[in-house]
């Protein structure tokens, strides 16, 4: 009877271990505290459905965690490969508030890893909306590569919160009798634009990765291992999916699954290399994924992965939608307030669509120009003393203008185009606006930059207001440009000198993200472009502080012109074309424009016409290498 039994229990025993166990896992990535739907919001109705055409929502994300948490509680995993930050309203009460991370929590979902926009706000800010976060229950937190600065005492709140365990390099959960562990990593490409970071530090993440795959599996012996990876995948037209993530599958067998995030890739099925599947869904939550897998005795099978849409097909959760208008309401009474814009009142209505899509053509962005415009109108405003040029970065735009079924766009969209960034000076939201001064063959120079700094990432894309040129693709790179024109459609263009004569002196403005760049200018060209930005006397600029816009002189210290602000000022006092009291799009946005116009040609004028002396050195070799010539044959 004995041996029976115990032949039974280790046929039992050898026959669940044979048995493949299922998980289901849901995931999102760069959220960008998109918790309500878009755009625009005023056609946002998640709790009807199919009356829409929004896109996205935290309370339609709730629904559908919900609904598989109560098909199968025990093998679900809901996650989120960081950027959960960083892109609306809802970011600017987090540190007093610590609202989304708890809403997070309340949606299901389990982990969270931290990305490069986490720390817009620098490492002692991100430790203060953390720890605000953490007085109630929220999602474990991720993060396996970061380095702190011994020597600092500005990370040193955010290493507190590592020393405690609220943020840890790994976690381990059990889902379906399966031990799984979780590790995060921040990319290279996102380690890079995240400067405010300092003095944090990052390592590289292949390295990172083989440390917490081995911890994992020989001393923690779990039973599968995934990483949510802040580091990206690109498609090649010729090559397919590329980047980091494809490389850490190819130099990581011992991961199971890939949660990427970062660039934002729309990966309609999971990607398979070295055969661990990499998922990621967009961005904003425009998508949730879902990856259902196995683990079975000879491995990981995965047995379908797909992006569900979130739109108006999925009815809302009306706890959280609930929870979301309240806050919006909080945040909307306080960051509006100094402007008399309502949270709830339209600012501006648009007939079509401004379209902005960081993915595809850049130059054929409507919105783009638009907002250089409305920022280069509202300085001139504010601080009309020679704003002569206004530059928008690319890679600082986060939206687009959709007419929806309204059109009507409320101070909350537009916010969200221009989101980014916070004072160092006062806490205040949204990137300040700068202006400096330089010469004419400054402004050229830092044109050529902006030309060359275009190539080498999507981000440095930019869009102009005040200014024309001319560029001869004929001529060597850095001396393109042969013709600058400043001015406008109203009071129209003049063309100026492009000299060095310091008693011509021009303003040009940016925010205080971008303005720092034209400082670096002439070390990041090896001494070809030379550019000194100069306060309004011409003296050279020595704290980039100082070139701070004052939108209110009046008032004792300086009232920081914010980027957003600008954007909502000029949109609402457009003109209202059909008499319905909101300020209309103006129809000119309805088509391309441009601020440069290019041209190939071998002129001898153009190809020497305003140079700063680069396109002269090859046209001298070439001069003497046919001079030889000429010599040799007479």
């Amino acid at each position: 009877m004995l041996r029976k039994l115990t032949f039974f229990c280790i046929l039992l025993i050898s026959t669940q271990l044979s048995i493949a166990q299922k998980i289901t896992i849901l995931h999102t990535n760069d959220l960008h505290s998109r918790l309500l739907g878009f755009g625009p919001e005023t056609d946002y109705t998640p709790l009807t459905t199919n009356d829409d055409q929004t896109i996205g929502g935290f309370s339609r994300i709730a629904s559908i965690i919900s609904g598989y948490r109560n098909k199968q509680p025990e093998s679900l995993l809901v996650l989120d490969a960081g950027d959960f930050l960083m892109g609306t309203i809802f970011q600017t009460a987090e540190a007093k508030t610590g609202f989304q991370l708890r809403l997070m929590q309340k949606m299901g979902y389990d982990l969270v890893s931290i990305g490069n926009h986490e720390f817009d706000f620098g490492p002692q800010e991100l430790a203060k909306i953390l720890s605000k976060s953490a007085e109630k229950p929220i999602p474990g937190l991720l993060l396996s590569n970061i380095i702190f600065d011994p020597t600092s005492t500005k990370d040193d709140s955010l290493e507190a919160l590592f020393t405690s365990g609220l943020i840890k390099p790994y976690r381990i959960l059990v889902r379906n009798g399966l031990k799984i562990g979780f590790f995060a990593l921040m990319g290279v490409e996102a380690d890079h634009v995240s400067p405010n970071a300092k003095p944090v530090r990052f390592t590289e993440q292949i390295q990172a990765a083989k440390k917490y795959t081995s911890l994992l599996r020989e001393q923690e012996k779990v039973d599968l291992v995934i990483c949510l990876s802040h580091s990206g995948l690109v498609m090649d037209p010729e090559k397919g999916w590329q980047g980091e993530d494809v490389i850490l599958a190819q130099q990581v067998p011992g991961i199971d699954v890939i949660i990427s995030g970062h660039s934002h890739s729309v990966v309609t099925k999971p990607l398979i290399v070295n055969n661990i599947p990499i998922v990621q869904a967009g961005s904003e939550g425009r998508y949730v994924g879902k990856l259902e897998i196995e683990k079975t005795p000879g491995g990981v099978k995965v047995l379908s992965g797909q992006l569900i849409p979130v739109d108006d097909h999925i009815p809302g959760d009306p706890v959280v939608e609930r929870m979301v208008r309240d806050q919006e309401e909080l945040i909307g009474n306080d960051l509006f307030a100094g402007y008399d814009f309502k949270i709830n009142k339209p600012v501006l209505e648009n007939a079509f669509d401004v379209r902005f899509n960081q993915q595809t053509n850049l130059a054929t962005s409507t919105l783009g120009p638009f907002l250089a415009d409305a920022l280069y109108n509202y300085v001139r405003q504010i601080a009309p003393d020679r704003t002569d040029v206004v530059l928008v970065s690319a890679g600082l735009v986060r939206d687009e203008i959709l007419v929806g079924k309204s059109g009507r766009q409320l101070p909350a969209d537009l916010f969200q185009i221009l989101p980014l960034g916070m004072s160092d000076i006062d806490g205040s939201m949204g990137y300040s606006m700068c202006k400096s001064y330089v010469t004419g063959r400054e402004l050229k120079n830092i044109l050529e930059a902006m030309l060359i700094a275009k190539n080498t990432s999507s981000d440095y894309f930019p869009y102009w207001s005040g200014v024309h040129f001319k560029i001869n693709t004929m001529r060597m790179p850095l001396d393109r440009i042969y013709e600058i024109e400043l001015g406008n459609d109203k009071d129209g263009y003049r063309k100026i000198d492009l000299d060095k004569n310091p008693d011509k002196l021009y303003g040009v403005v940016a925010n205080n993200y971008i303005m720092k760049f034209f400082g670096i200018i002439k070390s990041s060209t090896k001494g070809l472009l030379k550019v000194v930005p100069k306060m309004a006397d011409g003296t050279p600029v020595t704290d980039f502080s100082q070139t701070r816009i004052d939108r209110d002189p009046k008032t004792p210290g300086i009232q920081e012109a914010k980027e957003w602000a600008g954007l909502l000022t000029y949109a609402s006092q457009l003109p209202d074309r059909n008499g319905n009291g909101i300020p209309d799009m103006p129809e000119k946005y309805r088509t391309i424009q441009s601020s440069s116009q290019t041209r190939a040609s071998l002129n001898p004028v153009l190809c020497f016409r305003g140079t700063n002396g680069i396109n002269v050195a090859p046209a001298v070799l070439v001069a003497a290498v046919i001079a030889g010539a000429v010599l040799m044959i007479f």
